[in-house]
């Protein structure tokens, strides 16, 4: 056996070896940190401020996730086969994420380059494609990076000339590989390039990197959020975009990777809650933009400022889902036997990690928007472990444990609230709003216990179902929320609300005594009727 057949057949034993999602979490959140430390504390340069490192973390985060992915789903596909297949080996990889800093720091003798994006006329651009990162600003220079990226390449291609004995696929490797880390290095321009194409600013050839710059590093407000580092403008609102797309991505790996598993999380997102989560955080954006108009003004970064906390309280509360199965296991294997661990779609285990994972994303997400929104989803993360996970194990006790929900949707709103408020605050929210959603969520919120009887029984979880069984739960809600829509008149003090309240409140208390709907189907006619109820407040309210 020569060298070459060694070679393939210890690469053949790491493609049967798989690395868990614990491990890539660990190790990239590691080798990002490494990067970090050795730009600013171990290569000489000048220091920075505590909220710039978090700065220059979440940017690099978002960087090479979004490399390492798409060169991912890359070669599974060119070589065929299942992304888990590459997994342990691509873990590998992440150990070169340190070296351009350190190649600069050997090469200067203590310095790091400056290696930041490529701010390019098309023109340009299409002369350091060529040229293979030549021809740069004279500010820039990709010493380090550029060794890094071409040992990416060369590794890269020789695995899959060694899969695939193909001349052509490993010739069309080297250049897809290579085009994506310079799309990485240039994403700014590529970006800007297409935002031109659809918005038709001016023609694509006349098109000029200041422009670029000025797109990405305008000193404007986003919403009700003043960033005013020139330094950092450009990787703050890159951010966004990074985020959403990032997100896509990971969906996208995860399907395949394993579909199934895709496909139950998906069916276990617990559709109706995740909707109210979402019209809490934009009920928060109205509330503030009611309180703050001069904050009200739209454009690209504005709105993605807007998805990426959306999608944050999205990934808050599937990893919440996550922690609740886990405790739930007994109640659901009597009330829920087609949830994914019941169906042993998931081991403990990894469904563990998954809640992890959902976490760290919707802590980075909400970190790239400004810290105040980070504190406010690792509350709500807190009030929802307190809930469902022992020793606390809230749920156990009634009203007492609607009233924590209640508190933790309350976070849901305050998000949606600072992020339209100046200094991002709720200094100027009023109470009166505060004690609404506290007292509604408290004494309406038990209508999501009433497809749990049976297992909340059997696992001594004393909901007003369990205690006073379904019919008597069932008016006790419905009184509850027909005095929450009234109530919603005199704390907002807008009696023109009145009669809509009376009726929407009067629908809904029919709705939820009615026992020709089920338990399961109580939730959506209920938040369909608090949405046409929140449309004519907002129609009442401002306009």
């Amino acid at each position: 056996m020569n060298k070459l057949e060694k070679i393939e057949l210890f690469l053949n034993s790491l493609f049967e070896k798989k690395a868990s999602l614990l491990s890539w979490i660990m190790a990239f959140l590691s080798v990002i940190f490494v990067r970090i430390f050795i730009e600013q504390f171990l290569a000489l340069a000048n220091p920075i401020l505590p909220y710039e490192v978090v700065i220059e973390y979440v940017q690099s985060f978002y960087f090479f996730s979004l490399a390492i992915v798409i060169i991912w789903l890359f070669i599974s596909l060119i070589l065929k086969i299942k992304p888990q297949k590459l997994s342990f080996v691509l873990i590998f990889s992440l150990l070169l994420v340190p070296l351009p800093p350190l190649i600069d720091i050997i090469r200067t003798g203590g310095e790091a380059y400056w290696s930041f994006y490529l701010f390019s006329s098309p023109a340009d651009l299409w002369l350091q494609y060529r040229t293979v990162f030549g021809h740069l600003p004279s500010a820039i220079v990709y010493f380090g990076t550029k060794i890094t990226f071409i040992g990416v390449i060369l590794s890269l291609t020789f695995l899959v000339w060694l899969r695939t004995k193909s001349y052509l696929k490993t010739a069309c490797s080297t250049v897809i590989i290579y085009s994506i880390l310079f799309f990485m290095g240039g994403f700014p321009s590529f970006f800007y390039y297409g935002y031109n194409f659809i918005f038709q600013k001016k023609s694509f050839f006349e098109i000029k990197s200041f422009e670029i710059f000025e797109f990405f590093g305008s000193p404007n407000k986003i919403l009700g959020v003043d960033f005013q580092n020139f330094k950092y403008s450009v990787a703050y609102r890159l951010d966004f975009i990074y985020f959403i797309l990032l997100i896509a991505l990971l969906g996208l790996l995860f399907w395949r990777i394993d579909r199934q598993k895709f496909i139950a999380v998906w069916k276990n997102a617990r559709f109706p809650q995740l909707v109210y989560h979402s019209g809490l955080f934009f009920i928060g954006i109205a509330i503030g933009a009611l309180n703050y108009p001069h904050n009200l003004r739209l454009d690209l970064f504005s709105i993605s400022a807007v998805f990426v906390l959306l999608i944050c309280v999205w990934l808050a509360w599937l990893a919440s889902v996550v922690v609740n199965d886990l405790n739930d296991f007994a109640i659901d294997s009597v009330s829920n036997p087609e949830r994914p661990l019941q169906k042993r779609i998931f081991m403990r285990e990894e469904y563990t990690n998954l809640a992890w994972f959902f976490f760290l994303l919707s802590i980075i997400g909400t970190l790239s928007v400004g810290f105040p929104f980070m504190v406010l989803i690792i509350v709500y993360q807190i009030i929802a472990w307190a809930y469902s996970a022992p020793p606390f194990r809230l749920k156990k006790f009634p009203i007492v444990g609607t009233f924590v929900s209640s508190m933790a949707l309350l976070m849901i709103l305050f998000l949606g609230y600072i992020l339209m408020s100046d200094n991002q605050t709720i200094y100027s929210l009023s109470l009166r709003i505060i004690f609404l959603m506290l007292i509604s969520g408290t004494i309406c919120l038990p209508i999501k216990d009433f497809k749990d009887i049976a297992g909340d029984a059997r696992d001594n979880i004393w909901t007003l179902p369990v205690i006073f069984g379904e019919k008597k739960a069932r008016l006790m809600v419905a009184i509850g929320l027909f005095s929450s829509f009234v109530l919603s008149v005199f704390l907002l003090n807008e009696l023109r609300l009145f009669w809509w309240a009376i009726i929407f409140g009067t629908i809904a208390f029919l709705v939820v005594v009615s026992e020709k709907i089920k338990p399961r189907q109580i939730f959506w006619p209920v938040l369909g009727i608090i949405f046409f109820y929140g449309l004519v407040m907002v129609r009442v309210l401002f306009f």
